[in-house]
């Protein structure tokens, strides 16, 4: 994986709190997927899909610990826990829905950077 890439900085205060080292981990990993994905959807997107990732997981620890603490007889901590699990869930979708920009904007300028240098062309059924 590349050296340079640097997740943090592509999140927000709250979320630098919240989930930071669990998306540091997520992106610091060996794993060619990730690698694949930085060289395919740019650092931004892959960042933030971790982003996404990461409230996933928390939003699960959360929703088995309202179940245990609903089991347990805690009905307070767990609807407090359910609650939380839920939030973590909506978060996740906005920083889904965060993906999509720098994703657009990486395979653009990709496209532009592979295309000739030496201008605009005439399309086949024109005449210049």
């Amino acid at each position: 994986m590349s050296e340079d890439l640097e997740p943090l900085a592509y999140l927000n205060p709250a979320e630098r709190k919240l989930i930071g080292p669990l998306v540091r981990r997520l992106c610091s990993t060996a794993n060619p997927r990730v690698r694949r994905a930085v060289e395919t959807t740019g650092p931004k997107a892959t960042v933030r899909m971790a982003c996404v990732n990461a409230f996933r997981i928390y939003a699960i620890a959360l929703f088995a610990g309202g179940v245990l603490a609903r089991i347990a007889g805690v009905a307070p901590l767990g609807y407090l826990l359910l609650a939380l699990a839920a939030a973590a869930m909506a978060w996740s979708f906005w920083c889904l829905y965060t993906v999509i920009g720098p994703e657009r904007e990486f395979k653009r300028a990709l496209a532009a950077a592979s295309r000739p240098a030496h201008g605009r062309t005439a399309s086949p059924g024109r005449r210049a």
